[in-house]
């Protein structure tokens, strides 16, 4: 539960982020805006990570809790060094959105080999992924399109919605796989083994 409650968070940060980079686009301190929603990206997670750490009781955690701990506080100070001093990545926020939007790409890219025989992975499935790793690529190499700030915040934006729907077609996949499995194996109505049918003999023959 845990860590689908994690993916999930993460997930409607990415969504929000993208909507509001999609809306505003066109105003002109949107990179100082962009910097806090980062920030925000980096550190409710990791904020609700070590908060989840702290309240669950002491024989109940694992080392992976505590090496989870400190990748956690690295990404809330980052975070929040993002929020309360957004103008010093002013100038590397363009950067950090292509390398985020290739990361985020390629994570999926990867998913979907590994799930492709578990999950019945069909080919459409990598167009999205694929589309967001060659808008990092573009928005990083192209230097048109780089001097462009408002067309790179968009063509991010739009890259973190097609991250969310790829998300969302792992998880039905997922969620098709888990009810296959948790289908029981005789259908309501159908005939009984015949091995466990009882014949019962007649009280006159069994005379």
């Amino acid at each position: 539960m845990k860590k689908v409650s994690i993916n999930l968070l993460t997930n409607v940060i990415l969504l929000l982020a993208g909507i509001i980079l999609i809306i505003f686009h066109g105003v002109p301190t949107v990179m100082l805006w962009g910097c806090r929603v980062m920030g925000t990206m980096f550190m409710l997670p990791a904020l609700i990570y070590l908060i989840m750490v702290a309240v669950r009781h002491a024989d109940a955690r694992t080392s992976t809790d505590y090496l989870g701990v400190l990748p956690a506080v690295g990404g809330l100070c980052f975070g929040l060094v993002m929020i309360l001093k957004a103008h010093l990545f002013d100038g590397i926020l363009q950067l950090l959105m292509g390398v985020l939007l290739i990361v985020l790409g390629l994570f999926h890219v990867v998913y979907l080999l590994l799930s492709h025989k578990s999950l019945n992975i069909k080919g459409w499935y990598y167009i999205c992924p694929i589309v967001v790793v060659v808008c990092g690529i573009l928005s990083l190499a192209v230097t048109s399109l780089r001097d462009n700030v408002s067309m790179v915040v968009l063509i991010t934006g739009i890259s973190l919605l097609l991250f969310n729907f790829t998300s969302l077609q792992e998880y039905l996949a997922e969620r098709r796989v888990r009810r296959a499995l948790t289908r029981p194996a005789v259908e309501p109505g159908a005939p009984a083994d015949n091995a466990q049918v009882e014949t019962t003999i007649p009280h006159d023959e069994a005379e």
